[in-house]
């Protein structure tokens, strides 16, 4: 896993469809080509990634969506979509887990088994068939999309705090979640084991490696670690002060109180890149300075340097969710100020 090249970090598309902070942001399967929103105003939209008259040098902006889904009568707080594209789940303040056809633009399961929001939602199993939701009220619940049954198949309930961030990983058949009781558990669903790791702040974010070799975790203390999953052991540490003598891809990188990466308040969550060649982060901007904007940044994994710094906007306070395409080698970030902003 080595970074090759610079981070792609041209603003190609801005998103301004949504009237309220973005909290949810994931590309459609395969080439990506369309991008599923989600947003405290209540709506989930579903648009182009890269516009088709992106010819220019100048950024497009886009207002209007494809297509909205309108059912949730609270923020929506988490997105998944199945590999085939037909379908997608979405979470939010609800406390419920809705399933939705994506041609129809109706939701086809509403399952209502948790008692707080819902902060976290993944597929999983052969074809998409089960939905697995995370929620502020400590439990996991894991659906059946193919029964009518309004009971999970199970409920896994370790988790002391809200559980912030899932992650599916099908070949190891297992399922990682973070919690705001600061620890990052993996399920072994095959061998019924679990694992915990101890992080001392709430996790915000959990991402397996694409071999199930390594945990990315993000934590209040902003920093996001690497962590070995067999054994828990510390492989890299992001976000630590150090990186200011790293320099960064655009310019030389000024990492004070204004654009080091931040993430003491908010759920900011971070994921791979670039074949697990990188980490990318937003972040939270300070809030003493008033002119202070978020970033968003990248790593190498194997060197732990900062590569890239990208400034989101001046009236952007944070970036709460990044979404990555491998096959399109471009990546979105939802925006607090209600945009939603795609690089390639």
């Amino acid at each position: 896993m080595t970074a090759t090249g610079k981070f792609p970090s041209q603003l190609v598309h801005t998103l301004k469809t949504h009237h309220g902070p973005v909290n949810a942001v994931t590309f459609s399967g395969g080439p990506g080509t369309y991008i599923l929103t989600g947003s405290t105003d209540r709506a989930v939209h579903l648009s182009r990634a890269i516009p088709n008259n992106n010819n220019t040098s100048s950024v497009v902006e886009t207002t209007s969506p494809i297509q909205k889904y309108e059912a949730h009568g609270y923020s929506v707080l988490d997105i998944a979509v199945a590999s085939d594209n037909s379908k997608f789940a979405s979470v939010g303040g609800d406390r419920q887990v809705f399933l939705w056809d994506v041609e129809q633009g109706i939701t086809v399961r509403r399952w209502g088994g948790h008692n707080a929001r819902v902060e976290a939602v993944q597929f999983a199993g052969e074809d998409d068939a089960v939905v697995v939701s995370g929620s502020a009220d400590t439990t996991i619940n894991i659906w059946d999309g193919r029964s009518n049954s309004h009971k999970p198949i199970q409920t896994l309930s370790e988790a002391g705090d809200t559980v912030s961030s899932l992650h599916v990983h099908a070949p190891t058949y297992s399922i990682a979640s973070g919690s705001y009781d600061g620890r990052a558990r993996v399920y072994d669903i095959r061998m019924g084991r679990t694992t915990v790791d101890v992080l001392g702040n709430p996790v915000t974010s959990v991402r397996c490696s694409a071999d199930g070799n390594a945990l990315l975790t993000s934590t209040l203390d902003s920093r996001i670690r690497l962590l070995d999953r067999d054994d828990g052991k510390l492989l890299k540490s992001f976000g630590q002060e150090d990186t200011a003598q790293n320099t960064a891809q655009n310019t030389p990188l000024k990492l004070g109180k204004a654009t080091g990466y931040r993430n003491v308040e908010l759920r900011i969550r971070s994921v791979f890149a670039k074949a697990d060649a990188i980490v990318l982060s937003g972040s939270e901007s300070n809030k003493d300075d008033r002119f202070a904007q978020a970033h968003i940044f990248t790593w190498d994994v194997l060197s732990g340097d900062l590569i890239a710094s990208i400034p989101a906007g001046e009236k952007v306070k944070a970036v709460s969710d990044v979404a990555w395409n491998e096959k399109a080698k471009c990546w979105a970030g939802g925006c607090s100020d209600g945009t939603v902003k795609v690089y390639r």
